[in-house]
């Protein structure tokens, strides 16, 4: 099993092009089920997720920022998670470990993704994020830290190796 999960790990990338084969809807069921296992702050699991199928819809999410996001247009799948960040400090950490899961999940199920960031970024009438939330109707007290788009792979991740820079006990 480690073997399995360093390989997974590894071979983990930001794929923006995809097949246009469809992912089945188990599939993104098992992502998401996956994903409620990130850990969160004080253990409240405050995490949501929209999940967008339509193709109409996922092209508006992606012009809902001026630019980055057209992985989001054309992929099969979308994930927004939400964090509602009323009593919660810590929403955007909590918004960054469950998207970390998507993408590893994703990765389990071979399925190609990529994370779109969208806090603080420019939309094309207001900020990203008040542009996601009036597209998809989310209420103005959760948090939008990013999307992000899935779709089958148009080829396999070719292998790499990376290497940790580590300092022990000071820079």
């Amino acid at each position: 099993m480690e073997k399995q999960f360093s390989e997974m790990i590894k071979n983990r990338r930001s794929i923006r092009s995809f097949s246009g084969e469809r992912i089945p809807d188990e599939i993104i069921q098992g992502i998401l089920d996956l994903a409620a296992y990130a850990p969160s702050s004080w253990g409240g699991h405050p995490v949501e997720f929209i999940v967008i199928r339509d193709r109409k819809v996922m092209r508006e999410l992606a012009r809902c920022k001026q630019m980055g996001a057209g992985p989001l247009g054309y992929g099969d799948a979308a994930i927004v998670p939400i964090i509602d960040k009323r009593n919660l400090e810590l929403w955007v950490e909590d918004a960054a470990v469950v998207s970390t899961y998507i993408l590893l999940a994703a990765e389990y199920y071979g399925v190609a993704a990529c994370w779109i960031h969208m806090k603080d970024r420019r939309g094309h009438t207001n900020m990203a994020e008040d542009d996601i939330r009036e597209l998809l109707g989310i209420p103005h007290y959760y948090g939008i830290l990013n999307a992000v788009s899935l779709g089958m792979p148009k080829k396999p991740n070719e292998p790499r190796e990376l290497a940790a820079k580590i300092h022990y006990d000071q820079y």
